[in-house]
């Protein structure tokens, strides 16, 4: 469903986890395959480990939600029905390896592609935090105990402006060549973990946890 804001949510009432941590995911490259502006259910192919992490999330009754700028709306390359389309196939694949995530947040926005495109939009896209907020917002999730998984620097840099405890940089997608980016927003009160795939993330966050 889309929002007076102009942003795509899976569900308007995701379940609600009382304070518990959440994990974010960067949907292409991290829990699908890259493929450049995704637009045919037929390409969708979940990245090894993604069922995997996102039922280890669900065993720990953390919140769990995808996170994922889509500027092929703004820019006329992908529809919101095919869009869609792709998410119910995601959803699909998922459920049958017996995970499901609890909500999707998408952010059409583009600066050169959005007309008036400004503040508002700039916080809702990453490396904006607004997803992520509203996220943890409806959701009622602990941002300081929660981590975020991506491929590129946007993703890292929205954890740490959403005030996430850390967040892990994984080598699918474009996750290898902007490695060493990320690894600069590592700080005292950030953490960066570098992954070569999810299922490696995972070991990193159940210590990290």
């Amino acid at each position: 469903m889309l929002t007076d804001q102009g942003i795509w949510l899976s569900t308007e009432t995701p379940p609600r986890r009382e304070g518990r941590p959440g994990l974010f995911l960067d949907r292409d490259g991290v829990l699908v395959r890259e493929v450049n502006y995704l637009k045919n259910k037929e390409d969708v192919v979940l990245e090894a480990g993604a069922a995997g992490i996102v039922r280890w999330a669900r065993a720990r009754d953390f919140g769990v939600a995808a996170i994922t700028n889509q500027s092929g709306i703004a820019r006329g390359i992908v529809s919101w029905a095919a869009f869609e389309a792709v998410e119910a196939e995601i959803a699909r694949q998922l459920a049958a390896a017996g995970a499901a995530l609890d909500l999707v947040v998408a952010c059409p926005f583009h600066p050169d592609f959005t007309p008036g495109y400004g503040p508002a939009e700039a916080a809702w896209r990453k490396p904006g935090p607004r997803m992520i907020e509203e996220a943890a917002r409806r959701m009622d999730l602990d941002l300081a105990a929660s981590w975020l998984i991506g491929d590129k620097a946007s993703d890292i840099e929205a954890a740490k402006r959403a005030g996430l405890k850390g967040a892990v940089i994984v080598a699918t997608g474009y996750g290898a060549q902007e490695r060493e980016a990320t690894l600069a927003f590592r700080d005292n009160t950030f953490e960066v973990i570098a992954a070569d795939s999810l299922t490696e993330a995972q070991s990193a966050l159940d210590e990290a946890f």
